[in-house]
């Protein structure tokens, strides 16, 4: 291993979601309020991918992996607002560490619906590896640094963004693609419809709220190495200042309902960082919209911040929940806020449900604030939690 270590500094971010490609598309829909939760259609990557080879920029929605796909051409926009074309880095010093649920659930459904009606196998079962969208990443920009798919349910964006910049502090790699990717299959689909954690409407930390309303969609972001971007005169976007990680231990679905492990993990994000909660200005919050969900969200965030905390907003509202994508999105998110000094309102939040009070919420309006310090958390099933706090750069 190197011996050389650096900050970790976002210099890229690249989005996939319902709203469209690209990180303008989303921002744009966010600070207006919109929602556009549904199946993602009609993308190409065509021009947004410069830097892959000429397959990868032929992608399109018919692709047989669409969570490769989405990663893929998230990718290639982060690459190019990072200005870096990955052919110019050492490639063995590029790394790529990527979230995901359900990966290349669509290939598993479609050799179980070919093998049902005795038809031959889909030619996209040859690309086994893509069930781990981080190896297709891999593939496709030339990475042969550490490359590696976390998979801690909901948190696994997060947890992806948490590794990859400390693969960068610790020298293990000059430049790393990370974030999270996820896709609506009917195996996910009918396993939260099981569980009764499904709903119409996306409303998080309301009053009225009845469950989650899953989406797709992916992110990536460029976390490079700080000595790494000077000396390539790039522009850093933020940088992550520290990350924390807690379990609750509790059930298989249903989340400590005192936010013990959220809210350890957000203290140890804040700790590692030397940040404290009163100088946190924005949080982006997991905000599912199930009952459960955010009332234990709630009580982890007052025991971090206390009765005065920042502002807290979800975007589960505006895209669903896009599982192992959603801290990665939530962490673009962070990026934005503290670029614009704007923090959108939370889509689906009327009124405020008591056992969520004493936060913050942002909701009919974008709200304007200098953000120099943002808190995004993530939790997921079997009582996986995860944070990162970022800094203005």
């Amino acid at each position: 291993m190197s011996e050389r270590t650096s900050a970790a500094i976002v210099t890229g971010c690249g989005v996939v979601s319902p709203f469209g490609p690209g990180v303008a598309a989303l921002w744009d829909a966010l600070v207006a309020g919109r929602c556009a939760i549904a199946p993602i259609a009609g993308f190409s990557a065509g021009d947004l991918v410069p830097h892959a080879a000429a397959e990868v920029r032929g992608i399109a929605t018919e692709d047989p992996d669409r969570a490769g796909a989405f990663a893929v051409l998230a990718a290639g926009e982060a690459l190019a607002a990072a200005a870096l074309d990955p052919g110019t880095v050492d490639p063995t010093r590029l790394g790529v560490v990527l979230g995901t649920t359900c990966g290349g659930m669509r290939l598993f459904e479609a050799w179980d619906a070919a093998a049902a009606a005795g038809a031959p196998a889909p030619a996209g079962l040859a690309q086994v590896p893509y069930f781990a969208p981080g190896v297709r990443l891999a593939r496709a920009f030339g990475c042969r640094g550490p490359v590696a798919t976390t998979q801690l349910a909901c948190a696994s964006g997060t947890a992806a963004i948490a590794l990859a910049a400390g693969w960068v502090s610790a020298g293990r790699a000059d430049v790393v693609l990370a974030g999270g990717t996820d896709l609506l299959t009917r195996f996910l689909v009918a396993g939260f419809n099981c569980l009764r954690a499904t709903a119409e409407e996306a409303r998080p930390f309301d009053r009225d709220r009845r469950g989650l309303v899953l989406g797709e969609g992916a992110a990536v972001l460029v976390i490079e190495g700080a000595d790494h971007a000077a000396r390539r005169g790039a522009r850093a976007r933020a940088a992550i200042l520290g990350a924390g990680a807690a379990g609750d231990a509790v059930h298989m679905t249903a989340p400590d309902r005192e936010g013990g492990g959220a809210a350890r993990a957000m203290l140890a994000a804040l700790a590692e960082a030397g940040v404290t909660p009163a100088a946190v200005d924005f949080v982006s919050a997991h905000g599912t919209g199930t009952p459960y969900n955010d009332a234990m969200e709630a009580a982890a965030l007052r025991h971090v911040f206390g009765a005065t905390g920042p502002p807290v907003h979800s975007v589960k509202g505006a895209v669903g929940h896009t599982l192992g994508a959603a801290g990665a999105l939530e962490a673009v998110v962070c990026v934005e806020a503290m670029a614009t000094g704007l923090i959108p309102p939370t889509v689906g939040l009327v009124t405020v449900d008591p056992a969520c009070a004493g936060l913050d919420l942002v909701r009919g309006e974008p709200r304007r604030r200098r953000v120099g310090v943002a808190l995004s958390t993530s939790s997921g099933f079997a009582g996986a939690n995860a944070a990162v706090v970022l800094g203005a750069a």
